[in-house]
């Protein structure tokens, strides 16, 4: 079993200026990518953006040479400045945007963009018609495209038909995303909610409430070229649609995941993956999902008038990025642009009622828009907060000078590009950021007095994670007693009330019953007290049902 002693070889020591990391964490914003330096100067900026006109100063290079090297810098974050990094797609990117004149023939402003409410249109327009490569949203929007097109590929296996596809990146969202409850689906002035996170944010935090579950799910889809959309009860044109659940529209159908629940909606009988059009056909498919305390909240009867939300952004309809994702899709793997008008119409011939609506999901829009506010920021950087914790290490190959990294950040970043394994896989570094006791003590004293707490919980909030995320990792590999080892013993007796705690209980319980140790998973599984409870607890039944045939 790997644990503690056997990382001990590859565990640095912690910089002095560790302290700095409590109270003033720096991380890449919608409108801002900084660094997380502390007590020297602020990192340099590029401008907000560089017009389109004149030549730049950089040598000419051909168009594809320029997405290449932008794509490069962000793919691997991990072994670079992520400052420098971000400048230099930027670069590229304005460059590239000088040499085509970022011109998408025959591109107009959706007319989806019309359903969206009137605060969240305020000043979209020219923001969509703008052919300016902005240095911080458009950088950080293509930069999670890229992590999500890694997932993706990753992710999908070796799976081929498109609901087999889906199935393994729902998969993947689920045990990898830990459902919390916040933000709500649709906001309100009693439930605002604080954690508006970006898709990347969400992915780097592995933490995520059943709307972000939902909108990660649909991006998943689209990188693997799936068409994926929310279906809403209600009427979007009466203004009284209800968000509801992710669906793959694939020949003619709708099939139905729920996020909430952490599981595809069963078809006919228990079988497959159902379609909207058999949940408004047959009760029994949405009545399997009550439980006795608990009945399930969508009837057939609401499937039989659904609404289809499409899922974009303002990075996904704009100019820019419809014209680069020509070049991008093709020779990146990376789509960057959504069709919005079109995927709504061919999701509208799948559902059940001839009379369905279509309109934009607003949820990535309000994220936008509340994103932006202070009190979200600094949300946000809390919870990221360990992955700005900066260890020193020996340099690689013939040079040796120590050199600076972000153990827990680096592993994220390689675990979504599938690179697990080996001395620079994500296992490796995981390990790195679980600290030993000795290490951690060093950290505290390295730090002011008044921050020495601070600091402490910081790096067990780091090891906390990074142990809780190894679980994960050998779950998602089949290592089952691995992976229970991780977040039983690791996770659930260490830590008995860390933000992970239901997280590895849904994840154990799906590792234990792996190993065919039944009554153990479902004794766990009936523990879970997160927003997936009700999910956890179906799953225990049909669990128990199935030991008790054999």
């Amino acid at each position: 079993m790997i644990g503690e002693a056997s990382a001990a070889s590859a565990r640095p020591g912690p910089i002095g200026r560790v302290a700095c990391l409590v109270g003033a964490l720096a991380w890449p914003l919608i409108g801002a990518v900084v660094g997380a330096g502390c007590g020297g100067p602020a990192p340099r900026q590029p401008s907000a953006s560089v017009a389109l006109t004149g030549r730049p100063a950089a040598a000419r290079v051909s168009g594809d040479k320029l997405i290449a090297g932008a794509v490069s810098a962000l793919t691997r974050l991990d072994d670079f400045d992520e400052q420098r990094a971000y400048e230099q797609a930027f670069d590229r990117l304005s460059q590239w945007g000088h040499l085509t004149s970022a011109e998408a023939a025959g591109w107009r402003i959706d007319p989806l963009v019309a359903t969206l409410r009137d605060d969240l249109r305020t000043g979209l327009d020219s923001a969509l018609e703008q052919r300016l490569f902005d240095a911080g949203g458009d950088v950080i929007a293509v930069r999670d495209h890229r992590w999500l097109a890694d997932i993706a590929e990753s992710a999908r296996g070796d799976a081929i038909d498109d609901i087999d596809v889906a199935k393994n990146l729902f998969e993947w969202t689920i045990r990898s995303l830990a459902i919390v409850s916040d933000p709500p689906m649709v906001p309100s002035a009693e439930t605002p909610g604080t954690r508006w996170f970006l898709p990347g944010e969400v992915l780097l935090s592995g933490r995520a409430s059943p709307a972000q579950r939902a909108w990660i799910f649909i991006e998943l889809l689209r990188q693997a070229g799936l068409d994926g959309v929310m279906l809403a009860t209600g009427d979007v044109t009466a203004g009284t649609a209800r968000p509801w659940l992710p669906a793959v529209v694939t020949e003619g159908e709708a099939y139905l995941f729920e996020p909430t629940y952490g599981m595809p909606i069963p078809g006919p009988h228990g079988q497959g993956v159902a379609t909207a059009r058999q949940a408004a056909a047959d009760p029994a498919i949405l009545e399997a999902l009550s439980l006795p305390d608990r009945p399930y909240p969508v009837k057939s009867a609401d499937v039989a008038s659904l609404s289809v939300l499409v899922v974009a952004d303002p990075w996904s309809l704009s100019r820019r990025m419809t014209a680069l994702d020509k070049e991008s899709a093709s020779k990146h793997g990376m789509r960057l642009a959504v069709a919005a008008d079109a995927l709504g119409k061919k999701a509208l011939t799948s559902l059940p009622s001839a009379d369905a609506r279509v309109a934009l999901w607003e949820f990535p829009w309000e994220t936008v828009v509340r994103r932006r506010a202070a009190p979200v920021a600094a949300v946000v950087g809390r919870e990221l907060a360990p992955l700005a914790v900066t260890f020193t290490a020996p340099g690689r190959g013939e040079r040796q000078e120590m050199r600076l990294i972000r153990p827990l950040f680096t592993a994220r970043v390689r675990e979504f590009r599938g690179d697990l394994d080996g001395p620079e896989g994500a296992k490796a570094s995981y390990l790195v950021a679980r600290p030993s006791k000795a290490v951690i003590r060093q950290a505290v004293q390295a730090a002011p007095p008044d921050q020495a707490d601070a600091v402490e919980r910081l790096y067990r909030r780091m090891k906390e994670d990074a142990t809780y995320w190894l679980g994960v990792v050998t779950l998602a590999e089949g290592e089952n007693e691995a992976a229970v080892d991780y977040l039983q013993r690791m996770t659930l007796e260490t830590s008995p009330d860390s933000r992970w705690t239901d997280a590895a209980r849904a994840n154990l319980g799906r590792a234990l019953a792996d190993l065919g140790r039944i009554d153990e998973a479902v004794a766990v599984l009936r523990e879970d007290g997160s927003p997936q409870r009700f999910g956890s607890r179906l799953l225990a039944d049909r669990l128990q049902k199935t030991a008790g045939k054999q």
